[in-house]
C-alpha cells in the first residue's frame, strides 16, 4: 500500500511538472487611419508576437504595401516590424509568431507603433487591455 501511495505521488509530481506555463497579453489602441492590436504569448519560457492591423480609412485599395514598426517603451525587448506588408481587401493586416523571445512583456508596459504608408506616417501607442 505505501508502495502505490509513493507511486501516485511521483506520477501527481510529474505530470504538474508537465504542465503548460501559459500567459497571453493584448495591447491594443489606434489612431487616425489605424487600429492595432499585439498579442504577446508567452508559453514554456518563450514570447512570441502577433499583430493584427486594420486600416479605418476609405482608400484600401489605395494602399499597395505599408511597413510598422513595434519597440516597447519600457525596459522590455518586444522589437518587430515589416517592409513591404499588404492589406486584405477588408484592410486587415495580420501576422502570428513573429519573433521568438524569454517572456520578459508584462501588463504594465507600453508598445509603440509606426505604420508608413505612401508618404504617410503615424506614431501611437498601444496598452494593456
Amino acid at each position: 500500500m505505501e508502495k502505490l501511495f509513493v507511486l501516485i505521488i511521483f506520477f501527481v509530481s510529474l505530470l504538474s511538472a508537465c504542465q503548460t506555463n501559459k500567459n497571453d497579453l493584448a495591447f491594443v489602441g489606434e489612431s487616425e487611419n489605424w487600429l492595432a492590436e499585439v498579442t504577446v504569448h508567452q508559453t514554456n519560457g518563450e514570447e512570441t508576437y502577433q499583430i493584427q492591423l486594420n486600416n479605418k480609412g476609405n482608400n484600401i485599395e489605395e494602399i499597395d504595401t505599408f511597413r510598422f514598426y513595434v519597440e516597447s517603451k519600457n525596459i522590455g525587448v518586444v522589437d518587430f516590424g515589416a517592409n513591404d506588408a499588404t492589406l486584405n481587401r477588408e484592410g486587415v493586416y495580420h501576422n502570428k509568431s513573429l519573433s521568438v523571445n524569454s517572456p520578459s512583456t508584462n501588463a504594465e508596459d507600453e508598445l509603440v507603433i509606426k505604420v508608413e504608408w505612401d508618404d504617410t506616417s503615424e506614431s501611437f501607442d498601444l496598452r494593456y487591455k
